[in-house]
């Protein structure tokens, strides 16, 4: 077995294995000089956590802990897909009776019960690494973009940085990147049944992040006109189509059905789009210098203090997690406000009125488009800041994007399109903090060796330029 995984690995040559092993060393080394957060499971993850012990000591789905007289059944919660990883995670250890109800919910159960989650957490991160290595690799066929490619990964500090709370990113990180590489590798196998790889890879990355549902029907249109397209390709195109379509949607069904059978509704996971539309509709209200600010307040490092100097306290403060009439908290706390007006005004169950509030903020975005894709823009840019790389890798992603488009490059496209979506959504939808971007960062990478392969390029050329100036002026002389 160990003779056969060398000789796969000959190929790479010795410099691709030395650039891939120093950087995923750097890369677990920095994490490990990062400050420890002292609260892993603040938060959103104790929701992963508590459901993460209940799949580990009774099977089931239910993000929150109960007392041991009590039953656990099973429940509509977060998506199921990082607890079912971390619920592996902590029978390795004595984590499990560590992490106790009165702790998660009192405080905290300190660091501890985490170290192998924090450990998954960095191994994911360093494997998100090599799997972007192999997929530029297979995009490029250059083992120097690839090296880049891997490294975006492994240097990104900034997308490091929440790598031991207990919540999502960095799986969401690994299988976004493995969707590319799956994609990739089914793109150049005549078989249709290859196309399971990345349709199972994709219901992974559904039962990760929920959002990426929504980017299934966009996905299957853009096979669509690819097949229709494709004239004297278009049955083999259909058949792989099929393949993936069949095993991407079934999973999702079946666990809306189970879902079903415990509310009545077919959902894929409890109801937070409320919540996460509200924070994202104040906005909104931003006018032009408030909208300039935001601008500013987002720009990584500095920004906060740049919009302080440059805009008046009234512009700024709002921009504030904490304040009293921030957006974050009247985003976060006005749903709940009006749901509960809803239920007093009109009699209404809890659920019958987070409908119809969801309602209203929908139909609030719908008459007002223009201001709400104008006040997406500066969103985007909130998140993109993710990447420690983000000066360069965005501007190349969105050229990169349009080189696609205009060269009609449908493989370069397929890579490109959860990467942008997940730019798009989360920006459209949500307050789209920066670490929602984990996702859009194997897009990020691919662009960064795309740019990687063009500065080389562009200094050959200006090398060999003076090499042949050089030459004719001695020949001259």
């Amino acid at each position: 077995m160990l003779r056969n995984l060398v000789a796969k690995l000959k190929p790479l040559g010795k410099s691709q294995i030395f650039w891939c092993v120093l950087g995923a060393t750097i890369c677990l080394v920095w994490m490990g000089t990062l400050k420890e957060t002292e609260h892993p499971d603040y938060a959103d993850a104790s929701q992963y956590i508590g459901s993460a012990i209940n799949i580990a000591k009774h099977g089931i789905v239910n993000d929150g802990l109960h007392a041991p007289n009590e039953p656990v059944v099973p429940s509509i919660s977060r998506e199921p897909g990082y607890p079912l990883l971390l619920s592996v995670v902590f029978q390795l250890d004595d984590s499990l009776d560590k992490i106790t109800r009165d702790c998660l919910y009192k405080g905290g159960c300190g660091t501890e019960p985490y170290v192998l989650g924090k450990w998954t957490n960095r191994l994911l991160i360093v494997a998100a690494g090599f799997v972007m290595f192999f997929a530029v690799r297979g995009i490029t066929g250059s083992p120097f973009a690839a090296v880049f490619g891997g490294m975006h990964i492994w240097l990104n500090h900034q997308a490091h940085k929440n790598h031991d709370y207990m919540i999502s990113d960095p799986l969401a990180l690994f299988l976004a990147s493995l969707l590319v590489f799956s994609i990739v590798w089914a793109w150049k196998k005549s078989n249709p049944i290859a196309w399971i790889f990345p349709a199972a890879v994709f219901v992974s990355l559904t039962f990760t992040k929920a959002v990426y549902i929504y980017f299934l029907p966009l996905a299957l249109i853009a096979g669509l006109i690819y097949t229709i397209l494709g004239k004297s390709t278009w049955r083999s195109s259909l058949s792989k189509l099929f393949v993936f379509a069949f095993v991407a949607i079934t999973p999702i069904l079946l666990w809306m059905d189970r879902n079903h059978d415990i509310t009545g509704r077919y959902q894929f996971t409890d109801s937070r789009g409320g919540i996460a539309l509200s924070t994202r509709v104040v906005f909104n209200d931003m006018d032009f210098v408030d909208y300039l600010a935001a601008f500013t307040y987002w720009t990584r490092g500095a920004g906060d203090g740049w919009a302080e100097d440059l805009f008046p306290p009234e512009a700024v403060q709002p921009f504030g997690w904490y304040e009293e009439n921030g957006y974050y908290l009247r985003g976060q706390l006005g749903f709940g406000k009006r749901v509960n007006e809803i239920v007093e005004t009109e009699g209404l169950t809890k659920v019958e009125a987070a409908d119809k509030a969801e309602k209203e903020l929908k139909d609030a975005i719908l008459s007002h488009p223009i201001k709400h894709i104008v006040t997406t823009l500066p969103l985007i840019y909130r998140g993109i800041w993710i990447d420690e790389f983000a000066v360069i890798t965005f501007p190349s992603f969105i050229a990169l994007l349009v080189y696609a488009l205009k060269r009609r490059n449908p493989l370069l496209i397929a890579v490109l399109l959860p990467s942008l979506f997940s730019l798009l959504f989360y920006a459209t939808f949500s307050l789209n903090v920066a670490r929602y971007q984990m996702t859009a960062l194997p897009g990020f990478s691919i662009a960064f060796a795309f740019f990687a392969v063009w500065v080389r390029g562009k200094a050959h050329n200006w090398s060999s330029g003076r090499r042949w100036t050089s030459a004719k002026e001695k020949k001259n002389a």
